[in-house]
Formats: structure tokens, sequence, C-alpha cells
């Protein structure tokens, strides 16, 4: 059957504007014949960019090298277009993470591979291609939003995720069989607006790839759209076709040299043409990674990694050795059991000999079926090999990938782009990784990158944390810890599953807490105070007295609006309060100097300020925020005040107050944008300094923020798990320790990190 060849031409416009080289697509063709056994075959990108980036090329450009990684995988092409067309999405979600505003960006991509008489598809996001034949013209995808929506606004991302928004995705796979003759276009999804299928075929059917290319372009008019065009045209008959051989005789040991001898001289051919596909393969992967000219002298401080290079040639002269003695030694044992032919040597007339029992024929078989289990052993061998050779070829390719990420962040000055760069960089290291579980020098570059990373984006880690408690649960509920307050030795933990609040007492080395025989449970639900009984628990907040430092309260709250105060002396006293019958939905209460205390209401938009009186909470409460503040309140999960008040939102968002009106709080110089954050915790006056410390459940981190917004630091920890599920904080500054409540457990750890 003929060999398929191609003819490739590609064209593309922005904001009216011809470019030259487009940095959206790429071609990577082994040869114009296409592969048709060896090789990952030949490789076709197309990027279409959505967002208004001040360098999109720059992102188009990472995306098609991501996209280049198939050429570097193993196993079927189908898992390779999968897992480079993740690769790609991998690195804009990153880039997304750590961009900020207008920098942010989705993509499409169309990734094609030609082998054979085949072509494989993978699309993910807003992709078009289409196989213009000769009896018909089929289009990718045959349906999709974002080739029918009207606006971006129709298309929902869940069920049709692009490039960068979700951080697992799964691309679509096609696939084409070619024919002689086809023209295959990768397209942005403009082309399926400017013209029908039928236009299309009218316009490139039968013509060759630059013609293709001149009449696309005036048939898209000057608007903004990216055309790579692939013509299929023959070669002639294939070069590899099978020679019918001429047949051997098999009663015939000498004709043809031998059995044995055709035996090894067909397992020399399999073994040297393993060798050969090996060094091709190794020849190519060192093209890949060669260095530009000029680059190795621009950067002489960049020290110079060795080539590691398997010599299988001993170890095939080897195995050859081996089968030709087992051949020899095979030879002598049939010669010692098997009777000689009428003549020299033949057995005396009247023994039955063994040639009475085994023909000469069977003989022969006999000998192939002891020979055939040492050539599947060294075939095994070459191919066990050859994989082992591959595996660290594409390791060493995804180390210098790694390497010059590593360098485009040191050379660069900003962060955002540093964060992009070594994140791409870790990405290629866990490739590597997963080919080379045990690979120390992998190892070794990884845990500096994250170093580096970590410098970068402000981390310090947690390196240990002291479990000070680990909360059970009971028959009738599940434990639900909450907030976490420190005063002194006391340790107040608020249970909203359970609905308790316990006290411990840390003991003398500050690290742990006294044992006790019975849990110390200050208040529990259904307890009666006053004649009332404790209704659901909504919080507790510590309210310091104004007289002297450390001296307070402690306020524990329920839904219905029942306010019960704690202190050594007296113990725990009732007090009513007004209004709680306009509470909606209150979620959080906070305390301040002099006995007040606010209840965050969302529901309400409301912030109510109480003050303690002689009889307890019963005058009305104020409203804290000013009408124009009060739209910033729905949506708060916690607030802390220091004399101004931080309410934080659900989404992240911190809104501040000073005397009741909303002032800026920026976050300004944050890498990744708080994810579903639990508790906000202030340190110090309004007056005397101080930080913001947010728990950051998404990102299993605590973050530490300025007063003015500015980010400060991050704190992570070193063994996954301990921050996976942060629901409380508190922070002692002046012993440089923090309390965190995760899941069931509360723990401690030294602000000072690793």
């Amino acid at each position: 059957m003929a060999r398929l060849k191609t003819l490739t031409d590609s064209f593309s416009v922005v904001e009216g504007m011809a470019v030259d080289s487009p940095g959206n697509i790429g071609a990577f063709e082994e040869t114009a014949v296409i592969p048709d056994r060896r090789g990952r075959g030949n490789l076709y990108v197309l990027v279409e960019l959505v967002g208004s980036l001040a360098q999109p090329e720059v992102v188009e450009r990472k995306l098609v090298e991501a996209a280049r990684q198939y050429l570097a995988s193993v196993g079927s092409i189908t898992a390779g277009i999968r897992a480079a067309i993740k690769s790609a999405n991998t690195y804009l979600y990153q880039h997304n993470l750590h961009a900020e505003g207008e920098e942010r960006c989705i993509a499409g991509m169309t990734l094609m591979v030609l082998k054979d008489r085949d072509a494989y598809v993978g699309q993910l996001g807003p992709a078009l291609a289409y196989q213009v034949g000769t009896a018909a013209v089929r289009r990718l995808p045959a349906d999709s939003a974002w080739l029918s929506s009207e606006s971006l606004e129709d298309i929902d991302p869940k069920l049709n995720p692009p490039l960068g928004m979700r951080q697992e995705v799964e691309p679509d796979l096609f696939h084409w069989r070619l024919e002689q003759g086809d023209v295959l276009l990768l397209a942005s999804t403009m082309l399926s607006r400017l013209a029908s299928e039928d236009v299309l075929n009218k316009t490139v059917r039968g013509k060759d790839a630059a013609a293709a290319r001149d009449d696309l372009q005036d048939l898209c008019r000057g608007n903004d759209v990216s055309v790579l065009v692939v013509k299929v045209t023959g070669v002639g008959q294939a070069s590899s076709a099978a020679v019918e051989e001429p047949q051997t005789e098999v009663g015939d040991t000498q004709k043809g040299g031998g059995l044995w001898t055709r035996i090894s001289s067909g397992v020399k051919e399999t073994l040297e043409s393993r060798q050969t596909a090996l060094a091709a393969e190794e020849k190519a992967i060192e093209e890949t990674t060669e260095e530009e000219p000029g680059l190795e002298e621009e950067h002489e401080e960049a020290p110079h990694r060795p080539v590691v290079r398997l010599n299988l040639q001993p170890v095939l002269d080897g195995v050859r050795k081996t089968l030709a003695a087992a051949g020899r030694a095979a030879g002598v044992l049939f010669e010692r059991v098997l009777p000689a032919e009428q003549g020299v040597g033949a057995h005396k007339p009247g023994a039955q000999g063994m040639a009475d029992i085994f023909s000469a024929k069977q003989r022969r078989w006999l000998l192939v079926v002891v020979l055939i289990p040492v050539l599947v052993l060294a075939i095994y061998v070459v191919s066990r090999l050859q994989y082992d050779r591959s595996q660290q070829n594409q390791v060493r390719l995804l180390m210098s990938q790694a390497s010059d990420a590593k360098l485009a962040a040191q050379r660069s000055s900003s962060p955002a782009e540093q964060r992009a760069e070594l994140a791409t960089a870790l990405a290629a290291l866990d490739q590597a990784l997963k080919l080379r579980p045990d690979d120390a020098a992998v190892k070794q570059e990884r845990q500096a990158v994250s170093q580096y990373l970590d410098q970068v984006s402000g981390v310090v880690r947690f390196a240990a944390f002291n479990v000070l408690k680990e909360f059970a649960d009971t028959e009738a509920a599940k434990t639900q810890l909450s907030t976490v307050i420190v005063r002194g030795a006391d340790v107040w933990t608020l249970d909203l599953g359970l609905d308790r609040v316990y006290k411990h007492l840390l003991d003398d080395s500050q690290q742990a807490l006294r044992t006790t025989e019975v849990e110390p449970v200050v208040v529990r639900k259904g307890d009666q105070h006053g004649g009332i009984p404790v209704d659901e628990l909504l919080d507790i907040v510590w309210v310091d007295s104004g007289t002297q430092p450390g001296a307070g309260n402690m306020f524990i709250i329920d839904r219905k609006g029942q306010v019960l105060v704690y202190n050594d002396a007296t113990g725990l006293k009732r007090f009513a309060t007004a209004d709680t019958s306009a509470w909606r939905n209150p979620v959080a209460v906070a305390g301040y100097l002099l006995s007040r205390f606010y209840v965050l209401d969302g529901s309400a938009n409301r912030i109510l300020r109480y003050q303690l009186s002689a009889s307890g909470f019963e005058g009305a409460p104020s409203d804290y925020a000013s009408a124009a503040g009060t739209s910033a309140i729905s949506g708060g999960v916690d607030l802390a005040i220091d004399g101004d008040v931080y309410v934080l939102q659900a989404d992240g968002k911190i809104v501040k107050y000073h005397q009741g009106s909303p002032v800026a709080f920026p976050q300004k110089g944050l890498d990744i944008p708080l994810s579903a954050p639990s508790c906000i915790f202030v340190t110090g006056s309004m007056d005397e300094g101080g930080s913001v410390y947010v728990a950051d459940t998404g990102n299993s981190r605590i973050v530490k923020f300025s007063k003015a917004g500015e980010f400060v630091r991050q704190y992570r920890s070193v063994e996954p798990g301990y921050m996976d599920n942060l629901r409380g904080l508190f922070v002692d500054e002046a012993n440089k320790r923090v309390y965190l409540v995760s899941g069931n457990k509360l723990l401690q750890a030294s602000l000072a990190g690793q």
C-alpha cells in the first residue's frame, strides 16, 4: 500500500493584522513522509486563547511546548495525546492561580497526530478541526457549545471546560482514517462562523497546502482567525513492503545454511534492529534537548549535566554468544542422543535405534521447541533494556525542561512570572517521578524547586505540630470543633457538633494539656442557668474588662441570644439579651473592651453591637455599619475586632470597617486567592500595629496580612494532613505560638516554622 506524506502551511490574523510566526500553531514532523511503524508520529497543535493578556504569544508558546511533550511519551498514541493536553491545562491553571486581573485567561487546544494512515485527534475547550476528503467533510467536534453559542456568557464551563479553569480535565479523543488527497484543517472557532462545510469543501478540496492557505485567508477577509493546513499526498509504494521469499525444503538441512543458522540469523537481525531503534531514539531526544547556539556562552554559570549513556552493545554481543553456545550445545546433545543415518556411525542391524522412533523432520522440530524459550528470553531482555533506556531519556528531557523553567524564574523580576515558571518546573519533575519514583536526583531537584517556590511565595513551613487533643464523637452526635481561645494557661474550645464548651489547662511545658479524669465541660446544651435551658451554641468570645491587662470574661452565646459570662471568681452567670428575636441567622460573635460584643448576622445585613449594663445586655443593640457598608455584610462567615471591624466573606474577600464605614483591604501580593476561608483573627489594638490572620481552609494554610491589607507571609505544613480541615485559629504572637482547630484535632505549632 502506498505511503503517505504531508505538505503544511498556516496563517494567523490578530486584530486584523497577519502574524508571520504565530505562537499558537505548532507542526513537529519527523519527516514529511508520515511514519508507519517506529516513532510517535507527526504532531500538529493549534491553541485558541481567550483573554486580554498583554503578551498572549508567551502563554500560547508555553501551551504549544506543553503539548509537544507528547513526543516524549510512551504507551498508546491516545494516552500520549491525553497526557499532553492535561499537561497544557496544568500549566495554564497554575498560570491563572498566580496571575492577577486581566493576566488570567482560558484556552482551547486541538492536538493531532498522524501515523501510518491514521489521524488521532484530541480537543479541549474552544477547538475546531476538519477533514476535507474526497467523499465528505468531517468536523470535530460535531457539536459544541463553543461553536454554537453566540457569546461566552452562554457557555457553561462546568459542562464544557476549557484549559486553565479546572485542575482536572478530560479531553475529547477522535480518530480519522486518512486517504490520499485529504486536506486536514486545525482552526480557531471563528472559522466555523465564517464558512460552512460546503464552502470549505469548495475552497480547499483538491488544492495543495499553499493554495488552500491563500484561499482560506481570502475567505476570512481580515477576521481574527488561525488555521493550520495539512495536505495528505502519496509517495508511491511502501519501501517496506514484504517480499516473498523462496521456500526451503524442510527435510534439507543444508539449504539456506541449516535450521539453526536461519534461527540464529533471525535472532541477530532482531537484536540489531532493537539496538538501531534505541540509538535512533536517543539521538532524537538529544537533538530535542540540545541548547541553541550561543546559549552555553550566555549562561556559563549554569552547571553542565552529564549525559547518561547506556551502551547495550556488550549486552547484545553476550546474548548472541549465549544463543550460539546454546545452539552448539543442543546440536551436540542431539548428535549424542539421536542415531546417525545409515553408514558411518549407524547402529548395528537388529538393534532398535532412535531413528525408528524420530524421523529427521521430527528431530528438527524438537530442536526448535528447545530453542524458542531461549529466543523469547533474549527478546524480553532487549525489550526491557529498551524500555529502561526510553525512560531514562524521558526523565532526562523532563529534567531539562524543569531546569529551563527554573532558569527563567531566576531571570524574572516579577513574582507572578517566577511562580508560574516554578510551577511548570514542578509539573515536569512530578512527571519524571512518575517514571522513576526512586530517582534521587529528581527528588533532590524537586525539593530545591519547592523551596525556591516557597521563598518566592513567602511560605513558612510548620516543621511539627503538637496534637494537644483529639476529640471523640459520641453515639448521639459527631464532634464539630469551631472556635479556640487561649488566655494564659486556659484553653477554651467550642464544639458545635456536640454543643459543648471545654476549658482545658496547659501543663508547665506549655506544649501539652493537663490530664483530667473527666472532660472539663463548662457548658453543654440543655444545662439550666437561671431557670432557662441552654440552646444550640453559637460562639464563644473573650471580652477584656479594660481595667488591667489579661482581665476579662468569657462570653458564651447560644442561638436564642442567651449570654453566659464566665470567670474563675464567680463561675457562670446568665445575662438576658434584648431584641434577639430580630436575629435571622447569626454566624459569628466578636468581643471588645468594656464588655461589648458584636453579632454578625449576614442574612439581615447587620453587625449588631451590644453593651453590657448593670442589668445585662437588655439595651437595644445598635447597628455598627453605616448604611453604605451593609451590602458587604451578607456572605460573611466570621469577624474580628481591634477597634476596627474585619468581616471575612465566604468568597475570600475581607471587608474592613473604620468607625462603621468600609475601607480598602486589597490583599495585595497574595499568590493564590483565599478559598473557602473559615476564620479571621486580629492581633494588637487599632493603634498598636499587629496583624490579620486568616484560616484559608481551601488552600490548607494560614495567611498573614498587615492591617493595611498587604500580604506578609503564609504558613503551611511540611507534612500533609494537618491543615486540611481548618476551622479555628488563635495566634499568640508574644510567645510565637499558633493554635489551630483542624477536623477533630486541637493543634499547637511554633510561628518560627522551619
